[in-house]
């Protein structure tokens, strides 16, 4: 299983086609999941950074992203595990919960 962070996302969502290339390999031989706190940064940097509009990302996460993917819920255990890894690394919390799932 391999978890799919926004950058990745955001490159595909913005017609980086390197990056829709490898996203077609993934589909065809892993299985691949990410959470709501990607989502919701894909979403907003995608706006920020590069001016994609709110119903195009939208778009583009229900129609090429959300069918392929399994979203894992954020529960305790993995604000356990990010509180851990935000004092041993000192990254930001997204990033800690992120890799709370690794």
């Amino acid at each position: 299983m391999i978890f799919l962070d926004a950058n990745f996302l955001i490159y595909l969502n913005s017609g980086v086609s390197e990056v829709k290339e490898y996203y077609i390999k993934l589909l065809t031989y892993e299985s691949l999941f990410s959470d709501p706190l990607v989502i919701d940064e894909v979403i907003y940097v995608s706006k920020k950074k590069y001016g994609v509009k709110y119903c195009d990302t939208i778009e583009f996460l229900d129609e090429i992203v959300l069918k392929y993917l399994t979203v894992l819920p954020i529960t305790i255990k993995e604000y356990e595990r990010a509180k851990e890894i935000m004092r041993k690394y000192s990254v930001k919390p997204s990033d800690a919960i992120d890799n709370s799932f690794r």
